[in-house]
């Protein structure tokens, strides 16, 4: 579980490599000839400008060539997206690192001891990173409030745009290469994970599936898992340590076979659709997406840009 829980956040990521793909391919376009909104009268072939800079094709309109600034907006919005999902996972790992989890150990070079308690040590890289993430998006609601109103063409508030972009740039250079060595360095605690997976009754769901399956209509399967539950936190004591007795005196259709679920790797396996928990479907979704990761590490060292 663990692995398919960390391969969710590199599905994110995975998705804000191709929106930067997806970006570049349609930012590529070269304003070059567009003069100050109305075309040049020298310079009248401008896609043999935009071949030269190796740009995909020149700008279809000189006005909109000028006056736009959906490519810088939509830049930010991709660097916004990152910000975002780097912060859901730098909230992760400071719950993970808490007391109460325990699921993870910090690497003393990515983090820091309290000022009063010198036996605390703070997430510092992920709660930094957190914070970037507001001023990420900050730097798209800039934008966006200097674009809503601006009439054609070329309007001095748009210098403005370099400010938001540069900062973003420079923002991710600072934080990913921080989390990068965070993650890298985090120390696992799965015995941990795997004593503390079953508390607050997470496998009750196996009894109604497992009802379920039986022919027993999922409404009334619900029902009768939430009157076993109830007898567990009378007589507190979890799902496992229940007697035959005791199922049976919920409802005669929980037989001591219902115990095959209640087991963390029977709850994993029984989840065996596509892209679910099941150990096969886990290794096939990391396969799948080491082969992206290829392509898009490929794309990344091929990466040209225009010559500008």
């Amino acid at each position: 579980m663990l692995g398919h829980q960390l391969l969710a956040h590199a599905q994110a990521f995975a998705r804000d490599i191709e929106r930067m793909q997806d970006w570049d391919r349609r930012s590529a376009r070269c304003p070059l000839g567009a003069a100050a909104m109305a075309g040049s009268a020298i310079a009248r072939q401008p896609q043999q400008a935009a071949a030269d800079l190796a740009y995909l094709a020149p700008c279809e309109n000189s006005i909109d060539a000028v006056a736009s600034r959906d490519y810088a907006a939509e830049f930010l919005f991709v660097t916004s997206m990152i910000g975002i999902n780097l912060s859901r996972l730098c909230e992760e790992v400071c719950l993970w690192a808490s007391r109460q989890f325990r699921w993870v150990e910090l690497h003393d070079s990515y983090a820091t001891g309290s000022s009063i308690m010198p036996q605390k040590k703070n997430p510092d890289v992920a709660e930094l990173t957190r914070g970037r993430a507001g001023r990420l998006v900050g730097n798209l609601m800039a934008l966006l409030t200097t674009m809503k109103a601006m009439p054609l063409s070329y309007n001095r508030d748009l210098s403005d745009d370099k400010r938001n972009v540069i900062d973003a740039v420079d923002t991710l250079l600072m934080v990913l290469p921080a989390m990068a060595g965070m993650m890298a360095t985090l120390t696992f605690n799965t015995e941990v994970m795997r004593e503390q997976a079953p508390d607050g009754f997470t496998l009750a769901t196996e009894v109604a599936d497992w009802l379920a399956l039986r022919g027993v209509p999922f409404r009334e399967a619900h029902e009768i898992t939430g009157q076993l539950v109830q007898l567990c936190e009378r007589e507190r004591c979890s799902l496992a340590d229940l007697s035959d007795a005791q199922l049976q005196s919920v409802d005669t259709r929980l037989t001591p076979e219902v115990r095959t679920a209640l087991t963390l790797e029977a709850a994993l396996a029984a989840r065996s659709g596509y892209g679910g928990t099941a150990p096969e479907r886990v290794r096939e979704q990391l396969a799948r997406l080491r082969s992206l990761m290829q392509q898009q590490q490929q794309w990344s060292e091929d990466y040209a840009g225009p010559r500008v």
